[in-house]
C-alpha cells in the first residue's frame, strides 16, 4: 500500500527544545532536520519551475531516501511500484518526506525550490531505476 511507502512530516516552528524543529527569528532560520541517525549521503538541489523540468523520476529497491524542503513549493508524485497506487503531494518549507523502497517519485517545482536529500548509505548507481510512467 502506498501510504506505507512514504512519510510526510512538517517540522514544528518553535522555541522549545526539540530534536527536530525550525526556529525562525529576525536574524534568520535554523532547522534541526534530523538527530540521532547515521547519515552517509547528503545532497543539496534546487529546482526551477518549467515545462518538463524535474528531479527524480526513479525508484530504489534498497534505500530509503529522505528529503527536507528548505524553501519553495514543490509537487511530488509518488507511485507504488508493487500496487500501482499513486498520490500527489505539495511540499513547502519545513516539510520532510521519507520515501521507502519501491516507491517511484518525481519532483516538479511550482516556484523556485531548495531541497536537502539524505540517507544512511553511500550512493549506489545500481539501485537507481528510471521510472517516468506517473
Amino acid at each position: 500500500m502506498l501510504k506505507d511507502k512514504y512519510r510526510l512530516t512538517k517540522l514544528p516552528i518553535t522555541h522549545e527544545f526539540r530534536r527536530e524543529k525550525r526556529l525562525i527569528q529576525e536574524r534568520g532560520e535554523i532547522a534541526l532536520i534530523v538527530d540521532g541517525e547515521i547519515i552517509k549521503h547528503i545532497t543539496y538541489f534546487s529546482l526551477n519551475p518549467g515545462d518538463n523540468w524535474y528531479r527524480g523520476g526513479h525508484y530504489h529497491k534498497k534505500k530509503t531516501e529522505n528529503f527536507y524542503i528548505i524553501s519553495g513549493k514543490l509537487k511530488i508524485i509518488l507511485k507504488d511500484i508493487d500496487s500501482g497506487g499513486k498520490q500527489e503531494l505539495i511540499l513547502t518549507a519545513g516539510d520532510k518526506v521519507s520515501i521507502k523502497p519501491n516507491c517511484a517519485h518525481i519532483f516538479f517545482a511550482e516556484e523556485f525550490s531548495q531541497v536537502i536529500e539524505y540517507y544512511d548509505s553511500s550512493y549506489d548507481p545500481e539501485d537507481d531505476f528510471s521510472y517516468i510512467d506517473f
